[in-house]
């Protein structure tokens, strides 16, 4: 049986992608990366050409807001999202797919959106869970003061090297009921017109697009300091995995709303500067 293990990112394809040629899996087991965050932009009929490409038409529009990009970068950008409709043709009747994923807004979202798309094939599906993983295994961190603390991981991404093998052992089989729930719920999805969802207590809910202005502002200062050093707190002390690229747009927002005034240039972020108005 052909084994597709489908990760979210890059990070962790590439994670996945190091262990597995050390083990000599990659004779045997395929690793596809799904490069898109879920938790921004919509998601209306992502399933089909039209809604992908009206996707591919607001990221290059928010883009274009936050970060000098160059067209060649744009084109980029469409490739590997465009890409995400094509996976499915990769992977023939009768093999075994494994998800990896965190307990976060896109992976979850992710999962019902791929779940969805091999719907129409014959495959069995199993899960790995970092988030679950890390719990239960205590995976534990050293902390400023030298300290070990319990870390929860959110991601694949972040799972470091040395465990990957020791998670892969854990993988557990996905019901027929749940492939169907998941089916369903990328149904719901397809027909969400929201622009902003955060995960909270194993659910995924849509929020307003100034969801995280109120942590920006608490973080920002009265005195100017670097937009990247308040855009990284919000990050760290977030519970959800967000980018830097969103929370860039609502630093932007915040600026034009007169709440944040700021020295240096908008773009690129590293030369721009921000405090409390």
């Amino acid at each position: 049986m052909d084994k597709f293990h489908i990760c979210f990112g890059l990070s962790a394809y590439g994670t996945l992608r190091s262990v597995f040629r050390k083990q000599n899996l990659l004779q045997t087991e395929s690793i596809i990366c799904i490069e898109d965050d879920f938790s921004v932009g919509p998601l209306h009929q992502l399933e089909t050409a039209t809604g992908m490409n009206k996707r591919i038409e607001w990221i290059h529009s928010f883009f274009k807001r936050v970060e000098a990009i160059s067209p060649e970068d744009l084109t980029t950008v469409k490739a590997y999202l465009l890409r995400n409709l094509s996976f499915p043709a990769q992977i023939p009747d009768g093999s075994n797919v494994i998800l990896w994923h965190g307990q976060n807004t896109s992976d979850s979202i992710g999962i019902h959106y791929i779940v969805s798309m091999l719907q129409d094939k014959s495959l069995s599906f199993e899960t790995i869970d970092i988030t679950a993983f890390s719990v239960n295994y205590d995976y534990k961190l050293r902390n400023r003061d030298g300290n070990e603390v319990s870390y929860v991981l959110k991601s694949v991404g972040a799972l470091p090297p040395n465990f990957v093998m020791d998670a892969y052992q854990v993988k557990k089989n996905m019901p027929a009921p749940l492939v169907q729930s998941h089916i369903h719920e990328w149904e719901k999805w397809s027909q969400s017109d929201s622009t902003l969802r955060v995960y909270k207590q194993g659910e995924v809910l849509e929020v307003s697009e100034d969801f995280y202005d109120a942590s920006i502002l608490e973080y920002a200062s009265k005195e100017f300091q670097k937009a990247v050093r308040v855009i990284g707190t919000v990050m760290g002390e977030s519970d959800q995995c967000i980018g830097d690229m969103y929370l860039t747009y609502r630093v932007h927002e915040l600026i034009k709303q007169g709440l944040l005034q700021y020295q240096g240039e908008l773009m690129p972020l590293r030369r721009l500067e921000i405090r409390l108005k």
